[in-house]
């Protein structure tokens, strides 16, 4: 697709795009790993779960969206697959959230 942004990003940046406000967040994650520690704002929609590809399929395709998981392996196929149904801008954290609690933490 044409103008489309899919891509990794570092830490450094998520948090960066983060407090821009103007992403939609979005944890990759099953619901319960979502409970035990999450990043504020974030809505789950669980790439393992029948419904996802629904669940994606309903988000507004013209915002633009940050997704994170545990290690990164999970938000890049949330990523990928938002990028086949037409989604303009996705950006995936990597290392996960474990990456970006090391980050903040510093």
């Amino acid at each position: 697709m044409e103008n489309q942004i899919l891509k990794n990003i570092s830490p450094e940046e998520f948090k960066e795009k983060l407090n821009s406000n103007e992403y939609v967040l979005i944890d990759a994650r099953t619901q319960e790993e979502h409970n035990e520690e999450k990043i504020a704002d974030s809505e789950v929609m669980d790439v393992t779960k029948p419904d996802f590809t629904e669940k994606i399929n309903s988000l507004d395709k013209d915002k633009k969206y940050l997704v994170y998981c545990k290690g990164g392996v999970r938000s890049g196929q949330t990523m990928s697959e938002m990028g086949k149904m037409g989604f303009k801008e996705v950006l995936n954290l990597e290392g996960g959230i474990d990456g970006y609690q090391k980050f903040i933490k510093l």
